[in-house]
């Protein structure tokens, strides 16, 4: 009976070491594993953010952005696409598994990093405010009373919602080419946004804008994904970093920043 017992009990051991053994195998994922279409990363992105994402003559999305997308890509070697999409619905893209990563200037909060991932960062900025140059504002103060516009779920609402109060202005969210548009014909009296975003529009446009504040806020840019992509992270992280440490980096940045 002890023997019966023992082989039993032997017999029981080796089925759970057998067991152990596979799912440790197939439970280990891979950053192509968690890509949503096999060989091809899918990338939210709202095109109306010069220099970082806009659309050129005919029809691309061009920028910075796209540039760095197209090189996570060609590292992991798989075929982008970028997903053109409003700027506030990237994230529920990501978490739903739409797309696998949002590439468009997102600024690190706490608040987003608690629906998904954020990558090491691959640049710093800061909010700013810019104006027209037809009607008599040229500081914050010179705001009150009027409409502040900011992209919609961007950090630089958060901002121009903290001001509204202290400079007695009201906030309303848009899209940048919009807006800009209103700020041209008075119905907007300012825009607050990302500083290279501002400069951009103020570089095409120079007896038509101006900055009134700069250097807001100071925020490290980064890309997202899934809260379960924990290798596609790890791995974008690498890419990331030996590019941020390049000449081919500081080449990109004099390319659309200079």
């Amino acid at each position: 009976m002890a023997k019966k017992l023992t082989a039993l009990l032997l017999a029981l051991c080796m089925i759970v070491g057998l067991a152990a053994c596979g799912s440790s195998s197939s439970d280990i994922a891979t950053w192509e594993d968690e890509l949503g279409t096999a060989g091809k990363l899918r990338v939210g992105m709202a095109a109306d953010y010069p220099p970082y994402e806009s659309y050129d003559a005919a029809g691309n999305v061009v920028g910075l952005d796209a540039d760095i997308a197209a090189m996570i890509a060609e590292k992991l070697g798989v075929e982008l696409e970028i997903v053109p999409m409003e700027f506030d619905t990237i994230i529920s893209a990501v978490t739903a598994g739409t797309v696998d990563m949002g590439i468009s200037c997102f600024s690190y909060t706490e608040e987003r990093a608690q629906s998904v991932l954020f990558t090491d960062t691959y640049m710093t900025s800061s909010q700013s405010c810019f104006a027209s140059t037809k009607y008599g504002i040229t500081k914050l103060e010179d705001l009150a009373g009027g409409i502040v516009g900011a992209g919609n779920g961007t950090t630089g609402m958060d901002v121009a919602n903290e001001l509204a109060g202290q400079y007695g202005f009201t906030t309303q969210p848009g899209e940048i080419a919009v807006m800009s548009e209103a700020v041209k014909a008075g119905a907007m009296q300012a825009i607050v946004t990302e500083q290279c975003v501002a400069n951009s529009y103020i570089s095409a446009e120079p007896d038509l804008f101006q900055m009134i504040a700069d250097d807001l806020t100071v925020e490290e840019i980064k890309a997202i994904t899934n809260q379960k992509n924990v290798n596609l992270q790890a791995k974008v992280n690498e890419i990331i970093n030996e590019f941020t440490a390049s000449d081919a980096y500081s080449e990109l940045v004099v390319k659309w920043f200079n």
